[in-house]
């Protein structure tokens, strides 16, 4: 299958001249050290196929299938996002009421930049409401694990700083896990306290997620789990951490049911009587608020097609899936990887998908051609230069037949042509070298951005 086999380096350039090495996803996984992958790919609306590879739990040579659940972490909280949105749909919740007026059983810790300033779930779900912790460490299942208030207010067994303002709400983008605990405990003093049940009939079983559940512990029915492993393969202990504040990021999922899920947000999108949400729901859920951020998704533009992303990442697993607006595409991908070790190789799995179905511009990397520069014409560029605005000091030198520019770090310059180059941190601006009197002394270095000149330096002699 091309999917499996045409896996390539994440790289934002590729030389023209080289030959791109392309490897079996089974090879990439030795290479990240991932133990297992779930994959499944939605293609013109239907998923088109769900695979799993390696294994769940290694010692016990447990072989992962397309039904072993993985911790989803942060996916949870667009899965979350759907659930609040369809209690706005039944009238139960409201995305504009302050949510002082929905805390009942803990007290908002209001300081001089909250206080006389509604904060709406509006602001929660799309992380405006400037509160604090970005994420959760989780903890061992053999430790004593918090309450939500706990959780909140920072106490111990909690593991985690108190969530607090550290914005203005509405003035930032701040992504934080605390805000979205902030949402479990709505739930709880106004809906139900049992979020894992609610989220089972308000979501899981409407949209078929069979495989699916926010059990933190997980529960003994669930067996067929794929256990943590750390950066060096090594399991957890217990064999996963928990997530006790649920909305945050305590979904476990299989890449199918997050599929499932994918496919019944496309499907709202078109609208139609059996649509889980209706069009101006689902229009304002996926509307960026700031950052390219919806409630509780990410919004991307790429090769002129619209999607709708998330990653996840805990102690032991990293995930991500995609979704078109339009053209009825999309991937979940699920390891049970060290997030460090499963990041760049769920970006591989992603890229091999875009490409080989076809995704327009998703996986782009700007092609640039080399030329070869003369020697005696590069030893005219060696020296440094200086630039008063912005004030920094360049120097360029040389490593045997090529150049080097060092300004905050040192990097390479490519040659594309014979006065012009490039870096690879920013491979779409010129650098240029020339001769302010035309007299072939080099004595000028510019960087050129989009046609406009950002740096201009003078070399001293």
């Amino acid at each position: 299958m091309q999917v499996e086999n045409n896996l390539t380096e994440v790289r934002a350039i590729i030389f023209e001249d080289s030959l791109v090495q392309q490897y079996n996803i089974l090879d990439r996984m030795r290479f990240y050290k991932v133990p297992s992958v779930s994959i499944a790919v939605i293609h013109n609306g239907i998923i088109e196929w769900a695979k799993a590879y390696g294994y769940a739990d290694i010692e016990h040579k447990t072989v992962a299938d397309t039904n072993t659940i993985y911790q989803v972490a942060s996916i949870s909280k667009s899965v979350n996002a759907l659930g609040i949105m369809k209690l706005v749909e039944q009238n139960k919740l409201s995305l504009s009421k302050d949510i002082r007026e929905y805390l009942k059983t803990w007290k908002f810790p209001d300081n001089e930049l909250s206080y006389g300033k509604t904060i709406t779930l509006k602001n929660l779900l799309s992380h405006t409401a400037g509160l604090s912790v970005r994420g959760f460490v989780g903890y061992p299942t053999s430790d004593l694990i918090p309450s939500i208030n706990q959780i909140l207010n920072g106490e111990k067994p909690a593991n985690n700083e108190p969530v607090k303002p550290i914005y203005s709400p509405g003035s930032h983008y701040q992504y934080s896990g605390g805000g979205s605990t902030v949402i479990r405990k709505i739930l709880d003093d106004n809906i139900s306290s049992n979020y894992e049940q609610l989220m089972q009939g308000l979501v899981l079983e409407p949209l078929k997620m069979g495989n699916s559940t926010f059990s933190q512990p997980l529960a003994a029915k669930y067996t067929n789990y794929a256990v943590g492993y750390d950066k060096e393969m090594k399991p957890l202990k217990g064999g996963y951490y928990v997530y006790p504040e649920q909305t945050a990021g305590g979904l476990w999922s299989t890449a199918t049911d997050i599929a499932k899920f994918i496919l019944e947000i496309q499907r709202s999108i078109k609208g139609g009587k059996n649509a889980f949400l209706s069009k101006n729901l689902i229009s304002e859920m996926l509307t960026p608020v700031m950052e390219n951020y919806g409630y509780g998704i990410g919004i991307e533009q790429k090769g002129g097609e619209k999607y709708f992303w998330h990653e996840g990442e805990s102690y032991g697993y990293r995930s991500i899936y995609y979704g078109s607006f339009t053209s009825g595409n999309g991937v979940a991908i699920l390891t049970n990887a060290y997030p460090e070790n499963g990041r760049p190789f769920v970006i591989e799995v992603l890229n091999s998908v875009a490409t080989a179905y076809g995704w327009k511009e998703f996986y782009n990397p700007i092609k640039k051609k080399l030329i070869n520069v003369p020697e005696e014409i590069i030893n005219k560029y060696v020296g440094e230069y200086f630039s008063e605005n912005p004030a920094i000091k360049i120097s360029i030198s040389k490593d045997k037949e090529y150049l080097t520019l060092t300004a905050r770090q040192t990097e390479q310059l490519y040659p594309v042509e014979v006065d012009t180059f490039f870096l690879a941190s920013s491979p779409s601006d010129k650098c240029v070298f020339s001769s302010s009197k035309n007299n072939g002394v080099i004595d000028t270095f510019q960087v050129v951005q989009n046609g406009k000149v950002v740096v201009d330096a003078r070399k001293r002699f």
